[in-house]
């Protein structure tokens, strides 16, 4: 996997940022109202991130889409 997922979600400024292992430079970031709203929705849950189980490609996959939003980009 060429990503990496640094999210804090659950903090009073929340964050949320893939970045390209290789390049160390962030491809998707969102930060504070922006990560309360997408939670909000429902487009982010805090658990996805935390859960072994959940299977991080198709979390990548979802992230990458989210980001190609108008409303979230």
């Amino acid at each position: 996997m060429c990503y990496q997922i640094d999210a804090w979600l659950e903090r009073p400024d929340p964050y949320l940022q893939v970045v390209h292992k290789e390049r160390k430079i962030p491809v998707i970031q969102w930060r504070g109202r922006t990560v309360k709203e997408m939670i909000a929705d429902g487009l982010l849950c805090p658990s996805d991130f935390s859960d072994s189980n959940v299977n991080q490609q198709e979390l990548l996959k979802e992230l990458f889409l989210l980001s190609c939003m108008d409303e979230y980009a």
